[in-house]
């Protein structure tokens, strides 16, 4: 009896790594990184990195935009407190100097916080970075077919980067055209004139 009780007690007593449950490694493990720390550090290189650089874009259009046209909310809550006691609010925005550093200020601020979310979400957040990771793996289980370009024959090239090149060049024409009638079309329609 006493044997039975010996190993009942030996079975439930397994060394487990601190922290977790029986066969995974613990999440925080003595000396661990801080929860700002990079997650998976090296892997999926080329996925996050160009993500990053596709949302530094985006945050320098966005920065773009507020730098010459922030003066739009000025205007806007000008004339939502024009007529009572608190326009005194808005009028210090109307000096020059106060206008460029609203627009630089917040144009600092923007990229700043654009870039550190971007940081975060890409390779600090475990689950987008994993994501990203998982992403940058598939890709590399891609067998890329080969042909032989029509203008050079004695080259090897990836077989269909023309059509992926062409087909992006037309989108991205009809995209910037599109956008350039719907913002036309926004100017007349809300503002009474355009650019």
């Amino acid at each position: 009896m006493k044997d039975k009780q010996g190993m009942a007690a030996a079975a439930t007593t397994t060394d487990r790594p601190e922290g977790g449950p029986r066969g995974r490694e613990p999440e925080h493990p003595q000396g661990a990184p801080s929860r700002f720390s990079v997650h998976k550090p090296g892997e999926g290189y080329a996925t996050r990195l160009g993500m990053m650089v596709v949302l530094m874009a985006y945050a320098a259009y966005a920065c773009h935009h507020w730098f010459y046209n922030w003066v739009f909310i000025r205007d806007f809550l000008d004339a939502m407190v024009k007529g009572t006691f608190l326009g005194i609010l808005t009028n210090w925005m109307y000096d020059p100097t106060a206008t460029r550093y609203c627009a630089g200020i917040g144009t600092a601020v923007l990229a700043i916080a654009s870039f550190l979310t971007a940081y975060y979400y890409i390779y600090i957040k475990r689950r987008s970075a994993e994501f990203l990771i998982r992403t940058d793996g598939e890709l590399g289980k891609v067998t890329w077919p080969r042909a032989t370009p029509w203008f050079r024959a004695e080259t090897q090239v990836w077989g269909v980067t023309y059509v992926v090149l062409f087909v992006i060049a037309v989108l991205t024409l009809y995209v910037f055209g599109i956008d350039l009638v719907l913002q036309w079309i926004a100017n007349n329609a809300f503002y009474g004139h355009a650019r």
